[in-house]
């Protein structure tokens, strides 16, 4: 039916090009088209559509004024270009670059007043063959301030800091190109170190955060420090859940995390659930490169009355605080069962696992990073496939889930027992009575005993004729 007020022929108009929009949304291999060769091939002639201009009829509606100051944002300067540029940048990314420069700066500086030779600075550096000879100089006499030795996953990372810093300074050379044969002599003698370092042992052992047990869980529910007895055990509960159940790790994460992104339902038709909608994060940022990409959007259904009823206490003090939904979703703790207005700031945010595990007496290294990892290893350990994992985690690959996973004692004891030696176990009071008899034995009997048998005097036996 067509609508009052557009004619025929418009309407008509629509119907075409919703159509063309559905084949575009629905054609898999739009994915890997550029924007032109999309156009091209969604091209639709001019004679569908008439002399009508979308665009046009819709500009005539809105009123001169209403244009100009609505329609287009203010001119932008470059420095708030190059700030939207930096703001989705990771810290940790950003603080790699700024080491990998300030090391590379500092032995440049050094090999200079050693050697008294020139070196040209590190952006105007645009020959390949001098690029890899610094650059092979500079993986093999890098140090600590202390004197040691990098371990090989730091003198990588110097490497790749050291790369993003000249193509953010328009240098274009990559010295980490494996089809580049003019840097080849670099990467063979960075592979040559790190294998060295590796044979020395420098490294070996990675420093990672500790996964929590089920024992452990519990322990900090027995204590108290997660539950709903207090303000700070309610806070310390949605923090820790919130890595376990929907994979948070980064400060970021929770730093930017408000209140419309947790959805409680309990309609008493099925057991009550959370939605969790996630926006940015750290295997997430939603640019070009991720725009085909949704975030994660995961459903938990509780099967823990208790932790339900926890965090709708939460949300609803904290709601009851500030009605906006947009709000920051952590405050700060007060006596009793109170909250401020007031966020709780980066520092503390930091440091939320390792406080909780430190006051349950916890062993281990534990950091924020404990709660994805008990994530992914609880999913593990109870049989959930890795794709499962993944979307809970928010991993974009196997590899990268994997290295989160922890075997438990009992898989690590069946394992050990499988591989141990299969013997003849001796019972300890045989065995006791074995060395009894051992250290004190019976008599030989004596010739005089009456037992019936030959008995041999004075004889030679001689067996050698056989």
């Amino acid at each position: 039916m067509v609508s009052p007020g557009i004619s025929m022929e418009e309407d008509g108009m629509d119907f075409a090009l919703s159509q063309a929009l559905d084949i575009i949304e629905a054609e898999e291999s739009l994915n890997e088209l550029s924007l032109t060769q999309t156009v091209e091939l969604y091209e639709v002639e001019p004679a569908d559509f008439g002399e009508f201009s979308m665009l046009q009829e819709f500009d005539a509606i809105i009123p001169d004024d209403i244009q100009e100051n609505k329609r287009f944002a203010s001119p932008v300067e470059e420095e708030e270009i190059d700030n939207i540029k930096k703001s989705y940048e990771s810290k940790n990314t950003r603080k790699n670059t700024n080491w990998s420069v300030s090391t590379f700066q500092e032995w440049r500086k050094n090999r200079i007043q050693i050697t008294e030779a020139s070196m040209p600075e590190l952006t105007l550096t645009t020959n390949e063959t001098e690029m890899n000879d610094i650059m092979t100089r500079f993986v093999l006499e890098s140090r600590r301030k202390d004197g040691a030795q990098y371990p090989p996953r730091s003198l990588y990372q110097l490497c790749v800091g050291v790369l993003r810093y000249l193509r953010e300074n328009g240098n274009s050379l990559n010295f980490l190109d494996e089809k580049n044969l003019n840097f080849q002599g670099f990467r063979r003698a960075l592979s040559a170190k790190m294998s060295e370092l590796t044979a020395q042992g420098v490294g070996v052992i990675k420093r990672q955060a500790e996964p929590l047990s089920e024992k452990d869980e519990k322990i900090l529910w027995e204590k108290n420090i997660l539950g709903n007895s207090s303000s700070k055990s309610l806070l310390n509960s949605v923090f820790f859940y919130n890595c376990k159940l929907f994979g948070l790790r980064s400060v970021d994460e929770h730093r930017n995390l408000s209140i419309d992104q947790f959805e409680l339902h309990d309609d008493g038709n099925e057991r009550p659930y959370i939605i969790f909608k996630g926006r940015i994060s750290k295997t997430y940022k939603g640019g070009l490169n991720q725009r085909n990409i949704s975030p994660k959007i995961i459903k938990h259904m509780f099967c823990d009355d208790e932790l339900y009823n926890v965090y709708k206490e939460y949300v609803c003090l904290i709601l009851s605080l500030d009605s906006d939904p947009t709000a920051p979703f952590y405050r700060r703790a007060l006596d009793g069962r109170k909250f401020s207005k007031q966020c709780i700031g980066v520092n503390r945010l930091s440091t939320m696992m390792k406080s909780m595990c430190q006051e349950g007496g916890l062993e281990g290294n534990c950091t924020n990073h404990s709660g994805k990892r008990t994530c992914a290893t609880a999913l593990y350990q109870a049989g959930i496939e890795e794709q499962e994992i993944m979307a809970r985690t928010g991993q974009r690959s196997i590899e990268s889930v994997r290295q989160y996973k922890r075997a438990s004692d009992e898989i690590v004891m069946e394992v050990s027992n499988v591989l141990e030696p299969k013997r003849i176990k001796i019972k300890s009071e045989e065995a006791t009575s074995t060395i009894s008899a051992s250290a004190s034995p019976d008599p030989p009997p004596s010739m005089d005993t009456d037992v019936p048998g030959p008995i041999f005097t004075h004889c030679t036996f001689n067996f050698g004729g056989f």
